[in-house]
């Protein structure tokens, strides 16, 4: 499988340019749902909406693949099922992050080949309906990546900027690293891993 370096936030024209400029495996972007339609925003609220959409978020990306994080905390938000109808007309051509478990699950039922990543913040069981699990990066340890593995997960932590703690997540297994500074992780990982190989 091959080390996945996933730009993060591409939430604006300019930011999501910049950061396809470089070459990431794949980049993030965060959706809100409001009456039924898909917004880019990072807020619950929708106020850091750009205007930026989703379609033309796609068009940009042309062959990187586009992750998108449902941002579904209901009940400050619609709930799962709605992000997911929102979400339908899309779900062949993304992939899909959250927070929330419900979320990834019914976008399986209506997709089973989905691709989808669990997010988490804390310490949390692996026992999810997603392929890969993205834990915070100081909850990774070697134990949670080599348990990840051995039930068939990938594991893609979130949000590493430094060289240093790339390093130490390379070197304990991790498939991937979410960041701001995709052009850095690829050097870091490139390096980690020709050393281990």
């Amino acid at each position: 499988m091959q080390f996945e370096v996933q730009a993060h936030r591409g939430n604006d024209e300019l930011t999501l340019r910049r950061l396809l400029a470089v070459g990431p495996s794949s980049v993030e972007i965060d959706v809100g749902v409001i009456a039924g339609e898909i917004v880019i925003a990072h807020e619950t609220d929708l106020a850091d909406a750009s205007g930026l959409g989703l379609d033309a978020a796609l068009l940009a990306a042309g062959n990187t693949t586009v992750v998108v994080e449902a941002k579904c905390f209901p009940p400050e938000t619609p709930s799962p099922r709605a992000f997911v109808a929102a979400l339908q007309p899309y779900l062949g051509r993304i992939a899909l992050c959250s927070f929330e478990e419900r979320v990834l699950a019914e976008a399986l039922r209506v997709r089973p080949a989905l691709e989808t990543t669990f997010l988490f913040r804390a310490p949390q069981s692996l026992a999810t309906s997603a392929r890969t699990v993205g834990p915070r990066h100081d909850l990774v340890t070697r134990d949670l990546v080599a348990s990840a593995h051995a039930l068939g997960l990938g594991v893609v932590p979130w949000t590493v900027n430094d060289v240093p703690t790339m390093a130490a997540l390379v070197d304990l297994g991790v498939d991937g690293l979410v960041t701001d500074e995709p052009a850095l992780a690829q050097e870091v990982a490139a390096s980690r891993l020709a050393i281990a190989a």
